[in-house]
């Protein structure tokens, strides 16, 4: 029975605030937005109610200074700077965080941009200079939590033609012991660039663009049954109108996902995981007199995981995932997006398996090569927890070396980098 109560507080250590970072997740197998499953920090901007399991804390994230006009996603090789606070006040948690812009509310303003008429990089402005405000509080045996988030920037060219952009959301949360749920909402998306803006990078907007996102809602839970297994179920949609010059087109995307996953007491000092879950993703582009676009993805990956202190000062873990299914369909995406190239709108289709090696998706494909092992490790020093993602020269490093998939080196050993202080 000792043994059992020791394992079981063993299993619990493991899945605290100590840790938590956008470098942990990675290495666990999960993504950078919208995470359900591994207990970490990324969870408050899933469910605001998640800051009552992180109060006390600074959260950092090292990375770039931000977005240019024109647009940036959070990756790998190019992370965005960001960070934060969550302190504890009586019976009230609150915090403010900076620069948590989606990396899905960014692809969305770069696929409907027009760039067959302008400089292949001149997309939308994406959001830029977010700030996520939280505040929580408990309800008998419920902890709520709420987090508003506005972001906005202006810029004049040499002419003063404009490029700017807003947006604002409210995230609602609840937590409980057993189960958690969440909704939240998009209240205002707005881009839009002024003909003949030139961009600090030489980018040049033939047209004026203008992208406004309509109301957008996710919905979302969690319930937690026996012996560390888990469900959790979310959906998400977004619809929104956007303009070249004189002609309107209507853009959506829809989400949801359903899965199980199940955390396993190892030895004293760490836990195992498995997970599994069915994903669905579609966008749609449509405008007067062009036959609509389409693009798809239906997933099923498994997960598995294992962390574990390696002494005092130093956790490692690791993860391997692979899609039991997958598949990716594209319809007349050539006709929405620009010639395909080297530039930010193939870089968004890739990133939704609906590319080949000579263009856009034309049809429906399996998903090929879709094996990942990712690792990290979690330097303490008392109460600074330092974690890093482990990345390998493929996808992260410059040199004659970049092309050698699986090769690690020394100037590479950590592709993201954040920091949690607690006190």
């Amino acid at each position: 029975m000792k043994k059992i109560i020791i394992t079981a507080a063993a299993l619990s250590a493991m899945t605290t605030s100590v840790y938590a970072s956008k470098a942990r997740i990675l290495a666990l197998g999960d993504e950078v937005e919208d995470n359900y499953f591994v207990e970490d920090s990324r969870r408050i901007f899933t469910n605001a109610a998640q800051i009552h399991n992180y109060k006390n804390q600074v959260l950092l994230e090292w990375g770039s200074t931000g977005a240019a006009t024109g647009g940036a996603l959070d990756s790998d090789d190019t992370p965005k700077a960001m960070g934060g606070f969550i302190m504890e006040s009586g019976n009230f948690v609150y915090g403010a965080y900076l620069g948590n812009e989606s990396n899905i509310s960014s692809s969305l303003r770069i696929i409907s941009s027009d760039i067959n008429n302008n400089t292949a990089q001149a997309v939308l402005p994406t959001a830029d200079n977010q700030l996520d405000l939280f505040v929580g509080g408990e309800a008998g045996s419920l902890k709520w939590g709420a987090d508003f988030i506005y972001a906005t920037s202006e810029r004049d060219d040499t002419n003063k033609v404009k490029a700017e952009d807003k947006a604002m959301a409210l995230k609602l949360g609840v937590l409980s012991k057993n189960w958690e749920a969440y909704a939240n909402v998009s209240l205002a998306s707005e881009s839009e660039v002024g003909a003949g803006y030139i961009s600090a990078a030489g980018a040049t907007y033939t047209n004026k663009q203008k992208f406004d996102g309509k109301l957008g809602v996710q919905l979302g839970g969690n319930f937690k049954l026996a012996d560390g297994a888990e469900v959790f179920a979310t959906a998400k949609k977004f619809d929104w109108d956007q303009s070249v010059s004189t002609t309107k087109s209507e853009g959506g995307f829809t989400s949801y996902r359903l899965g199980y996953g199940k955390k396993f007491a190892v030895a004293k000092s760490g836990h195992a995981f498995a997970r599994a879950f069915y994903e669905n993703i579609a966008i749609e582009l449509e405008k007067s007199g062009t036959a609509k676009a389409e693009l798809k993805n239906s997933l099923v990956p498994v997960v598995v995981g294992y962390e574990a202190k390696a002494n005092s000062w130093l956790t490692l873990r690791g993860s391997v995932k692979h899609n039991l299914m997958g598949t990716a369909e594209g319809k007349n995406l050539s006709s929405y997006l620009g010639t395909f190239g080297n530039h930010l709108q193939a870089a968004v289709a890739k990133n939704y398996n609906a590319t080949t090696t000579t263009g856009y998706l034309n049809g429906k494909t399996t998903i090929s090569n879709s094996t990942e092992v990712n690792a990290g490790a979690s330097l303490e020093f008392g109460k600074l927890v330092v974690d890093g993602f482990v990345g390998t020269t493929a996808g992260s490093r410059t040199g004659n070396n970049n092309t050698k998939s699986g090769v690690l080196s020394t100037d590479n050993l950590l592709t993201r980098v954040g920091m949690t202080y607690s006190f």
